[in-house]
């Protein structure tokens, strides 16, 4: 199969490679099956490409790389929509808001994606508790600890 996208041409890929999103990812409830583009021009990011709407990509990322003590509190009612039952099985990442300046780009800690790698299967959960918040500026936690020193 293959998909004509606006931001990386074309694409060819497998069924194998699509990964499934029931209830689709918020504010895009009707595009439900995926890739995850991991581009090395990109890294540490990486992109989630619509099969459906060759237009919508959606830049994210590990959260840990920048909060090593990120720990979301996750559902297992969610994790089950996902054929999940171990939070440890499963990848976690968050949707990264670009800007113009990157120490301006923000990541939304409140409504991470997560993922069954082993069935291919993703959702976009909205936290119920925690204090992340959905514009959590990407180098923070970085700029505090270097003016501590």
């Amino acid at each position: 199969m293959e998909i004509l996208t606006s931001r990386f041409g074309k694409i060819s890929f497998s069924s194998k490679e699509v990964y499934s999103f029931s209830k689709g990812i918020y504010g895009f409830p009707q595009e439900k099956r995926y890739l995850f583009l991991k581009l090395k021009e990109y890294e540490p990011f990486l992109w989630l490409q619509s099969v459906e709407k060759p237009d919508l990509a959606i830049l994210l990322i590990d959260p840990l790389i920048f909060l090593r003590d990120y720990k979301p509190e996750i559902l297992k009612k969610e994790l089950e929509d996902i054929e999940i039952l171990d939070l440890k099985k499963a990848e976690i990442y968050v949707t990264v808001t670009p800007s113009g300046k990157l120490k301006q780009s923000s990541l939304n800690l409140l409504a991470p994606i997560i993922i069954n790698p082993a069935r291919r299967l993703g959702k976009q959960v909205v936290l119920k508790s925690g204090d992340y918040r959905i514009q959590h500026p990407i180098f923070e936690r970085l700029e505090k600890n270097s003016k501590k020193t």
